[in-house]
């Protein structure tokens, strides 16, 4: 299937929302966060979200040019581990009102369980990469035996396998949101890459999990420090992704028979390759 568009911009993020959304949830995020530990509710980041507009950002959930601006929010909200769900604000503003008939309703959520899961696919990025971040510090301050952690060949090793299962759900993410940007939520290659990204993330959450919490020892699991807040929001993203998609398995499944569908791997790979984000 070819493609209108002569070129996808390699950066599916709105470079203005996204400074905007880092500059809000930066600031806010964190404070809010450990007002929410305490039991408190996050009025003032609400506030501040609410001004900002940004749950207005996605008008619809097969509009293309609104998806850099909410993946730059979603993105941003993660990184910072902020105590407010801006996928289930974003979509509930792009839904809009309820459906008129049962065969509307189930195209509807059809179509929110796509948006669902490529929402948490991006917000699991961000939060992997926070965590990513936070363990490359920690190993970088903490000295055993005289010497940084990040000097020991298995640190280094756990880092990285940690840093290229980032990269490649990102990538995977990011093809994902380039296929809804040109063809919509509800195209079959789209539906396809939004699958291929919930493999990649799902097992990337696991190993990142794994590796950020080792590098870090006990002190990981501690209240006080932020670890546990990007690692609780992955476990529960991925649980997110699994009941949208049918998780790993069932996405993996589905791509199969794609493949089968479309005379081989090759073939299709190849095909989607069209719609691979690219310089402008």
């Amino acid at each position: 299937m070819s493609t209108n568009n002569p070129a996808i911009p390699l950066t599916l993020y709105d470079p203005m929302v996204a400074e905007a959304a880092e500059r809000l949830f930066g600031k806010l995020g964190p404070e809010a966060r450990l007002a929410a530990d305490r039991g408190e509710p996050a009025e003032a980041l609400r506030t501040a979200v609410a001004e900002a507009g940004f749950c207005e950002a996605l008008g619809g959930l097969d509009a293309g040019g609104d998806w850099p601006a909410a993946a730059a929010i979603l993105r941003a909200q993660a990184r910072h581990g902020a105590p407010i769900d801006m996928a289930d604000e974003l979509l509930a503003n792009a839904l809009g009102g309820e459906p008129d008939d049962a065969a509307s309703a189930g195209a509807t959520e059809g179509r929110r369980r796509r948006a669902m899961a490529l929402a948490r696919c991006i917000q699991a990025g961000g939060a992997m990469q926070a965590a990513l971040e936070m363990s490359i510090r920690y190993v970088g301050d903490r000295k055993q035996f005289g010497q940084a952690l990040a000097r020991f060949q298995a640190i280094q090793h756990s880092l990285a396998v940690t840093a290229e299962l980032v990269a490649a759900a990102e990538s995977a993410t990011n093809f994902a949101i380039a296929c809804v940007i040109e063809e919509g939520i509800d195209s079959d290659r789209s539906s396809a890459a939004i699958d291929a990204a919930t493999v990649v993330v799902c097992d990337a959450i696991r190993s990142v999990h794994e590796n950020c919490h080792q590098v870090h020892g006990a002190i990981g699991f501690t209240i006080e420090y932020g670890l546990h807040h990007h690692t609780l929001d992955l476990l529960r993203w991925r649980d997110d992704l699994e009941a949208c998609t049918g998780g790993p398995m069932r996405c993996a499944e589905r791509l199969g028979a794609a493949v089968v569908a479309e005379g081989g791997l090759w073939l299709t790979v190849t095909d989607m390759q069209r719609l691979a984000p690219r310089a402008s």
